[in-house]
């Protein structure tokens, strides 16, 4: 995998060295530039209500992105990103554009995240990841020519897998900007308090915290390992076109393995995997040693 084959700039998305950059880096090149048009556009609106702190300047932002939408599907769209994918030599058989409700369902998910005025219950925010993370995955497997039902269901189901280990990465700092992203029913269930969370004492580990980190490890390598399953049933050229997200899969699940090791330092700083080792494990689900 030739680091130069993707741009290194310090403004692009993905950026390098991300788990994103490497999953990416297994798309084939003539797939590549509007998978990543699609990804470009996913973390553009995905970012809005974490950046804008306004609620209602956020919903406005949103409810643009809504309309674009809208009249991209009547075949008049303005943002770039979306000319893009858009362009008449974008998208080639057996690739297909994600269906409209597809990029629907990813704003109304952020908009209803918006409106948020109460703690979210485990459904709630399983809802909630489906909306988002689970159609832009299913979205991605369009764009990499997997469109079967089968595949299209293995795809949410990464997106799923995927938003949980992304949640369980990123608890402790997500917590502390106001963001407590497990489901209150959770919290009780292991005697959690959402400001133990928020606001973490060094060498004071919440009684309920083992239980916790191990059923979210559990739930979050269940789904994935379980989406990973699923497209092993799929016919090899579906199976082969998702690979891209089946790296995402094997590197979440190396980077919570990596996490549930580290008892409560999640709540205290993000763990991450280095550069290189991202690498080993997208190569080796390339060689088919991962599956």
């Amino acid at each position: 995998m030739n680091s130069s084959s993707l741009p290194s700039s310090s403004d692009v998305y993905p950026r390098p060295g991300s788990s994103l950059y490497y999953a990416l880096a297994c798309v084939p090149a003539p797939g590549r530039p509007t998978l990543l048009l699609w990804l470009q556009w996913w973390h553009e609106t995905a970012q809005i209500p974490f950046k804008i702190h306004d609620p209602g300047v956020a919903e406005t932002k949103l409810r643009w992105w809504l309309q674009e939408v809208r009249d991209t599907a009547q075949g008049q769209p303005h943002h770039p990103v979306v000319k893009g994918l858009l362009a008449t030599d974008a998208v080639s058989s057996p690739a297909t554009l994600p269906d409209w409700p597809l990029w629907t369902s990813q704003l109304e998910g952020l908009l209803n995240l918006v409106h948020q005025t109460r703690w979210l219950d485990d459904v709630s925010w399983q809802r909630h990841a489906q909306q988002t993370t689970g159609a832009a995955c299913e979205g991605a497997a369009c764009l990499l020519g997997a469109s079967s039902d089968g595949a299209r269901q293995c795809a949410r189901q990464l997106g799923w897998g995927l938003r949980q280990a992304h949640q369980l990465a990123r608890l402790g700092q997500d917590a502390r900007a106001g963001w407590v992203q497990v489901g209150i029913d959770v919290l009780q269930a292991h005697d959690v308090k959402a400001h133990q969370l928020s606001k973490p004492v060094a060498a004071q580990v919440p009684p309920g915290w083992p239980a916790l980190l191990t059923h979210l490890h559990q739930q979050a390598a269940g789904s994935l390992r379980k989406a990973l399953d699923g497209c092993q049933t799929l016919p090899a050229q579906e199976a082969r076109a998702l690979l891209p997200l089946r790296v995402l899969a094997h590197l979440h699940l190396r980077l919570i393995d990596e996490i549930a090791q580290q008892n409560d330092r999640v709540l205290h700083e993000r763990i991450v995997l280095t550069p290189m080792r991202k690498w080993w494990v997208a190569r080796q689900v390339c060689w088919g040693l991962l599956r």
